[in-house]
């Protein structure tokens, strides 16, 4: 295997995370972004879908749940020093990969314009939602083509330029190659995480709570310096991201 130094986020002047959902972000790299943010690096979100399927209350309509859904939202990325959030709509629980999709994450990255991209990893084992799935791939295929410029070339008619993304990383996977330690930052990510109170409450709270507190403790034995909670990502350039069959070992 060829070796490489897997980028380091701090290192960079913008992050992008992109989610299928509201609360993504928070439940897989809270405590990182905000980490982020304290150090100065402008954090941006985008919500890929509208959150209209993401309760099994019957008493609130759809518009009102997705209305509840973009407030959550707003509080948790305040919470967490989020600079700016960004906003897709497509509909939750029905998102497949078509060429509108990737027009427009190729429009949000090549406005926005980070240094590294953060997702969640399409490639997890058992994950049977298919807006995680078509999300992470589809951000992935975006950061590749945002920077090439025969790729949606209409937009760069107008006042876009291609922006070539330095580094991918992606949350909730099975295959971390970093891990952050987030000791002053675990507290912020959890209260973020309550802020989704149509999502998380009650029994179900603290099993959430209980379980990322658990796999941070994990991670936490795998940073050099001592430290009691740490999340992992799988941070990998973006040429890595094509005809590699040594990219999950990295």
């Amino acid at each position: 295997m060829i070796p490489f130094e897997i980028p380091n986020p701090f290192n960079m002047k913008r992050a992008l995370f992109i989610q299928p959902h509201h609360d993504d972000n928070e439940f897989g790299a809270g405590a990182t972004i905000a980490k982020l943010a304290s150090e100065g690096v402008d954090v941006h979100y985008l919500t890929v879908t509208d959150g209209g399927s993401g309760s099994n209350d019957k008493s609130l309509s759809t518009k009102e749940l997705i209305e509840t859904r973009k407030k959550e939202q707003e509080e948790a990325g305040s919470i967490l020093g989020v600079n700016q959030l960004h906003w897709l709509d497509f509909p939750d629980g029905h998102l497949y990969d078509s060429e509108e999709l990737r027009r427009e994450l190729v429009r949000v990255i090549r406005t926005v314009c980070p240094d590294i991209i953060f997702t969640v990893d399409p490639w997890l084992d058992y994950e049977t939602h298919i807006d995680h799935i078509v999300t992470g791939k589809v951000a992935s295929f975006a950061a590749r083509m945002s920077g090439n410029a025969r790729f949606y070339p209409e937009q760069l008619q107008v006042d876009l330029k291609e922006h070539k993304v330095q580094a991918m990383g992606y949350y909730t996977t099975k295959n971390p190659n970093k891990f952050i330690n987030v000791d002053s930052f675990w507290e912020k990510k959890l209260k973020a995480l309550q802020a989704h109170k149509s999502q998380f409450s009650g029994d179900y709270l603290t099993f959430i709570t209980n379980y990322l507190s658990y796999k941070a403790t994990e991670h936490a034995k795998q940073v050099e310096d001592d430290c009691n909670y740490a999340e992992g990502f799988k941070i990998l350039p973006l040429m890595f991201l094509h005809s590699n069959v040594d990219a999950i070992d990295m």
